[in-house]
């Protein structure tokens, strides 16, 4: 790793299986030029998409991106969902907060919105004063996500 380079801000779409997230590419395009997508495919259970959404995270430090903004879209829920988005969720603010920054926004607008609302209080409280912001997408996350470099 090149310790003189600044590292590459990148954003990342994780979306569940059957979930609305092809907007955030767009959305997340202006200010971060690098969006990854990380979509749940036909058949893969919710776990091994969480590995994978680990993976990609993990993936970014070895070629010295940052990982500034990241989504979580919500599909129709499931017995396992809860689990594998915790873990998704815990693999993307592990590296903000070692950076000290970072934004996660918690989008359910499908039919888990309040689960994913309840999550996105849980983990804005466990990273308080870490300099990570979570959001549960409404219209002011909306707002919130233009402002965000």
């Amino acid at each position: 790793m090149d310790l003189f380079r600044t590292p590459t801000p990148v954003s990342l779409v994780v979306a569940e299986l059957g979930s609305p997230w092809e907007s955030w590419v767009e959305r997340f395009a202006t200010g971060t030029p690098d969006v990854l997508v990380v979509v749940q495919e036909p058949g893969e259970s919710v776990d091994r998409w969480a590995m994978r959404v680990r993976s990609q995270v993990a993936g970014l430090e070895a070629q010295n991106a940052c990982l500034a903004r990241a989504v979580v879209v919500a599909g129709p829920p499931t017995a396992q969902t809860l689990s594998a988005r915790s873990l998704a969720i815990k693999a993307l603010v592990g590296p903000m907060v070692a950076s000290g920054e970072g934004t996660v926004i918690l989008d359910g607008n499908t039919a888990d919105r309040f689960g994913m609302m309840a999550l996105a209080q849980t983990v804005e409280m466990q990273v308080a004063g870490t300099g990570v912001t979570v959001r549960a997408a409404s219209s002011e996350a909306q707002d919130f996500v233009a402002h965000v470099a």
